[in-house]
């Protein structure tokens, strides 16, 4: 039998792993038309290269704990070309390439097909379960 997570446990890993565990972490956007698996890598994802994108950083004063689960500031991106359809977000340790690839969200009501000038919004976030 496994054991799993009670809520100050989880609570405790939010803050401890998300807002205070890494200096920065970055917010991406992925093209990607499945949900990446659980074993994906930062080279498993199509990320946007498309004019005006560039990761956005999520300082740890932007992040808020509740329970189990942690959230970051709305961030938004505003791209200066077509970007085409996009499929979700992600969060990784590096502004680059590189680094690790933490979590990553598949929109449910995607893809959202992003036009140059429009804005697109996203408010990261991040459960702890089980």
């Amino acid at each position: 039998m496994a054991g799993k997570f009670v809520d100050q446990g989880r609570n405790d890993c939010a803050t401890k792993y998300v807002k205070n565990g890494y200096t920065n972490t970055y917010l991406g956007i992925y093209k990607n038309t499945t949900e990446p698996a659980l074993t994906a890598a930062l080279a498993n994802l199509t990320e946007e290269t498309g004019g005006g994108y560039a990761r956005i950083a999520l300082g740890t004063a932007d992040w808020t704990v509740v329970a189990n689960v942690a959230t970051n500031l709305q961030k938004t991106f505003t791209p200066s070309a077509d970007w085409g359809n996009i499929y979700g977000y992600f969060i990784a340790t590096t502004v680059d390439g590189t680094g690790l690839l933490l979590w990553v969200e598949h929109f449910s009501n995607g893809p959202y097909n992003v036009l140059s000038g429009v804005t697109v919004k996203i408010t990261p976030k991040v459960t702890i379960t089980g």
